[in-house]
């Protein structure tokens, strides 16, 4: 006992007299901090202990090296906002060169959804990024609430944020653009998802369905048929080398049930785009228009710079009818055009009546305005049908078929509900895709009015 206790004297004799209370003063924190169940840990400085009683040689901690080489713009994804990539963009410039790389990304984003959508994550990490962007923070109120505070920021940091200011249009042309991407294809394609968001079903048609998808150059749907037995066959359906569905039975009845099959599988996951085609009657866009020349004087049918118009004046014509007593004829002398091949006096019954002629009651088209209209149908395509106007006869409307065959234009004759036929100049086609950006986010009235929207029925995000 006597040897134990003069080595333990003389072990404590050895420490310095500061030592040995702040010692003291650790051992008394110590023990209220496990009164209050709270840990603390008591460290000795290294400088305090010789160097002749040290029996481990102090290390000098090695000053660990941040990679500041990578690129802060290739994190942007085209589903950022501005307002939500100015956040993220001014937290990875803040702490980039203090924060490693494959931890700063994740707690930018953090950070841009706290302060732009209120999410919540663990308390730690709240608190942790509330204290790292609390200048970002700052800034993004005042710019927010547009409002002349004071903010304590460097001028550096004050004229960038300056420069990167988010305003209502920027804001809501990014949300434009964002409702623009969740609608337009994607190239290339690595899911089943992009596949379906590439395919729009249009008119309920398998063949235009395809038509349309073949153009947009990212593949095909196509159907397989291989037989099993004598009389049985298996007929499997494909979309840009993607199984969709299958069926089996009898030639017809398997093709018929995978096709069926197929539609409302399409139905169920992509957009529905269906041309109305079908109005009332009244609804036309194109009207009768008569020739003016027929039911006007002939000092109205004749211009001033027309060569007859001059020629009767120099003989003291002053408008009105020919002649001394003014007895004479008011309309010009008419040349009907010939459009058949009959020898000049044929007395024969002609088979057709031509529009150009009198109709049975001296009424004409305006031949020259639809040739007007038919050149700007060519220029302009109009993405919607041209129907005239029931009041149309019919050798009128033979005779608009001509002129919109010279034209290469496509045309037909409807009927309406009430039995009347209608001349019809079809549309030239407009891409289903463009059909879903004009009618649900240009919110076009002409394109809504001719064209129907369905969404689909379930969401792609399962896939």
């Amino acid at each position: 006992m006597n040897l134990r206790s003069s080595s333990r004297l003389k072990r404590v004799s050895s420490i310095p007299t500061k030592t040995l209370k702040s010692q003291k003063r650790l051992k008394r924190v110590n023990r209220c901090g496990r009164r209050q169940n709270i840990k603390l840990v008591a460290t000795r400085p290294e400088s305090s202990i010789p160097a002749a009683h040290s029996s481990i040689p102090p290390e000098s901690p090695e000053p660990s090296v941040i990679d500041t080489s990578w690129d802060i713009d290739s994190y942007r994804t085209r589903y950022d906002t501005v307002p939500l990539w100015n956040l993220k963009k001014w937290f990875m410039e803040l702490h980039k060169e203090t924060i490693p790389e494959h931890e700063l990304v994740p707690l930018a984003q953090v950070f841009a959804s706290m302060e732009a959508y209120g999410c919540t994550y663990a308390p730690e990490l709240m608190e942790r990024v509330e204290q790292l962007g609390e200048p970002i923070a700052r800034v993004y109120y005042n710019l927010k609430e547009n409002k002349c505070t004071r903010t304590l920021v460097s001028a550096d940091a004050a004229v960038h944020a300056w420069l990167e200011g988010v305003t209502y249009a920027e804001e809501q042309e990014s949300i434009r653009q964002m409702q623009i991407s969740q609608i337009s294809p994607i190239f290339p394609t690595q899911s089943l998802a992009d596949i379906f968001q590439n395919i729009v079903v249009v008119n309920n048609s398998l063949k235009e369905t395809t038509e349309w998808f073949e153009r947009l150059g990212g593949g095909t749907i196509s159907i397989t048929i291989s037989p099993i037995s004598y009389g049985v066959f298996e007929v499997k359906a494909y979309a840009a080398n993607f199984f969709i569905n299958k069926a089996s039975g009898t030639y017809q009845k398997a093709y018929a049930q995978c096709v069926a099959d197929l539609l409302e599988i399409l139905k169920n996951y992509c957009y529905q785009v269906n041309y109305i085609q079908r109005f009332s009657y009244l609804h036309y866009n194109v009207e009768r228009l008569l020739n003016e020349c027929d039911q006007q004087t002939t000092g109205q049918c004749l211009q001033q710079n027309n060569i007859g118009y001059r020629m009767l004046q120099r003989l003291g014509w002053t408008g009105g009818p020919l002649g001394y007593k003014q007895t004479g004829i008011v309309n010009p002398i008419e040349v009907p055009a010939k459009h058949d091949r009959r020898g000049l006096g044929c007395t024969k019954g002609k088979k057709r009546q031509s529009a150009n002629a009198d109709d049975g009651n001296g009424i004409v088209l305006d031949l020259h305005f639809y040739h007007e209209l038919m050149l700007a149908i060519v220029t302009r395509k109009p993405y919607y049908d041209l129907i005239f106007s029931p009041e149309f006869t019919e050798n009128e409307r033979i005779v608009l078929t001509r002129l919109a065959v010279q034209w290469r234009l496509r045309c037909e004759t409807r009927l309406a509900v009430t039995g009347q036929a209608q001349f019809v100049i079809k549309r030239y086609p407009l891409p289903p895709h463009n059909v879903l950006v004009q009618v649900l986010v240009e919110k076009h009235p002409i394109v809504s009015k001719y064209y129907e929207v369905v969404p689909p029925k379930v969401g792609l995000i399962s896939l």
